[in-house]
């Protein structure tokens, strides 16, 4: 994991993808709906692009690092430090946008068909998700 990624809660997750599922299917109606409690999370946006990005970008620690693997770490870091400034002068009107960009990459690099984005993102939804549980179960098993 990078420092750069925070650790999101469960509900942020669920709003992330709710909010960029919304988005990407088209569903304006939803989208409008989750938009107010986006745009009050500035920082949300580019957190959940992280969520999403990083682990496919940034260098691994299964494999030896070679060239290319430096490159993609840092089209990936330089990737989300544009969404971040994006996110940081505009918030609202970014949001739609940066939503569609979370989409387009997952339809471009981790789904089987650019018209797979939907399916993927519902599928690395329930993995964030459950992710984000486990976290918080642990945390709070280690307080007990």
């Amino acid at each position: 994991m990078s420092p750069i990624v925070p650790s999101l809660p469960p509900h942020l997750v669920q709003l992330g993808f709710d909010y960029v599922l919304a988005v990407e299917a088209e569903d304006d109606a939803q989208a409008a709906r989750l938009a107010p409690e986006v745009e009050q999370l500035p920082g949300l946006m580019p957190g959940f692009a992280e969520l999403i990005v990083f682990p496919v970008t940034a260098l691994s620690d299964d494999t030896d690092p070679c060239a290319d693997s430096f490159v993609l770490d840092e089209v990936g870091v330089i990737y989300l430090m544009a969404i971040r400034e994006w996110a940081t002068h505009a918030p609202a009107p970014a949001a739609p946008r940066i939503a569609h960009t979370i989409a387009h990459f997952v339809g471009q690099i981790l789904a089987d068909a650019t018209t797979d984005a939907v399916p993927t993102l519902q599928a690395l939804h329930d993995e964030q998700v459950a992710r984000a549980r486990a976290v918080v179960e642990n945390a709070v098993a280690l307080h007990h």
